[in-house]
């Protein structure tokens, strides 16, 4: 049995024992992993036979497409991203968020990939595969604008409908397509589910449930009354200006490539909301709109300067979180320095389940009740421009 590698904080529960080595047990199985990906790679070296993901299926008993992505994945990390897989095989992080870094940073040259590479190593290890994968959309971005596009362009090329059974009887059904139609569609979805439960329609039936049935009606010729829908996306003025290349900002997914946000954002049904952004950080300052009734004024600015639940590894879109009081109202006061986003479960976990939140030098920090450590800094929803950057013109 492998060792586990235990790293307990100094002021942890006894409760927080079993944890911490139970992710001991966690990372020193990505040790492992890593180890088997390294030998993956030289055996793909010695043979590069057609057929090495059928070898590799068997071996291991999964599926040969499963086999083939572990090839590929092991491949890439030998010859590509060489710190990525050192990061495995010392238990920093596991083959799954390694194969984000892979796929980001798949059309950049092996110079480009260098500088993403190590970059987001220095922070991988509290990073959650979404997080994870948002923040590389934006170095990328950095590092080359133009691949952002490569890649959505690559991506879409691939797109899919997958379908497979479980062993329940049921079935699930996925599609990979733009992230702006499928934010879209799973919106109508939503919507109508909330109008079968508020009419009345829903005969006993969780959410969930009518979000399945609603989803399979749509799909299988159950009509509906067509629900509006908003998305809202944010387009940086010197992208919109042909200035630079700057990524837009998809609400409920992240950055997006410019020219898609352009494409998006003048289209005839897209909602146009201005955010003004801080351009040395691209943190929000303010909230405006060209278009739509506002909302309270302190929820649109929390929404836009919080864009996610403040919990830890959490990215459920604000917009869908409650507003919780870090200081229980009355005592805390009903402002943007004590309210935050959190959703439900978070939530109901700070008020009945031992969690509590402090504020360190501005930044949320979520105590779990073993005692461990989660502090929240929100993500800049723009890229910060460089200081020589001339300011864009005001719409």
């Amino acid at each position: 049995m492998c060792e586990p590698i235990v790293d307990l904080p100094e002021d942890a529960f006894p409760g927080a024992v079993p944890l911490a080595t139970a992710r001991g047990f966690a990372r020193a199985a990505w040790q492992n992993e890593g180890h088997s990906l390294e030998q993956l790679a030289v055996f793909a070296a010695a043979s590069g036979g057609e057929f090495d993901a059928l070898e590799v299926a068997a071996l291991l008993v999964i599926s040969p497409r499963a086999a083939q992505h572990r090839l590929d994945l092991a491949v890439t990390l030998a010859t590509r991203l060489p710190r990525t897989l050192a990061a495995v095989k010392a238990g920093r992080l596991d083959t799954y968020r390694a194969s984000k870094i892979a796929d980001a940073t798949l059309p950049l040259s092996l110079e480009a990939a260098a500088i993403v590479e190590e970059e987001i190593l220095d922070r991988v290890e509290d990073m959650p595969p979404v997080k994870l994968s948002r923040a590389l959309r934006r170095i990328v971005a950095r590092v080359n604008a133009d691949a952002l596009q490569a890649l959505h362009e690559q991506r879409m090329a691939q797109r899919r409908v997958d379908n497979y059974p479980t062993e329940d009887g049921c079935s699930v059904l996925t599609v990979h397509g733009s992230a702006a139609r499928v934010q879209v569609a799973a919106g109508r979805v939503d919507a109508i589910a909330h109008q079968l439960r508020d009419t009345g329609g829903a005969d006993g039936r969780t959410m969930d449930q009518l979000r399945s049935d609603v989803a399979l009606d749509l799909l299988a010729g159950k009509d509906f009354e067509h629900a509006k829908v908003i998305v809202q996306v944010t387009l940086p003025a010197r992208a919109a200006l042909g200035v630079d290349n700057t990524p837009g900002h998809l609400v409920g997914y992240g950055d997006i490539a410019a020219q898609h946000a352009v494409d998006l954002a003048y289209q005839t049904d897209a909602t146009w909301r201005r955010i003004l952004t801080e351009p040395a950080t691209g943190r929000v300052l303010d909230v405006g709109r060209r278009r739509y009734t506002p909302p309270a004024a302190l929820r649109d600015h929390i929404q836009a300067s919080m864009p996610t639940c403040t919990g830890p590894g959490c990215v459920r879109p604000a917009a869908h979180c409650d507003l919780d009081h870090r200081e229980p109202f009355p005592v805390g006061s009903t402002d943007e320095h004590n309210v935050h986003p959190a959703c439900r479960s978070h939530h109901r976990g700070k008020t009945f389940g031992g969690w509590k939140i402090i504020k360190r030098a501005g930044i949320l920090e979520w105590i779990s009740p073993c005692g461990f450590h989660y502090p929240h800094t929100p993500e800049p929803i723009t890229h910060p421009e460089p200081a020589d950057a001339e300011p864009a013109p005001p719409f």
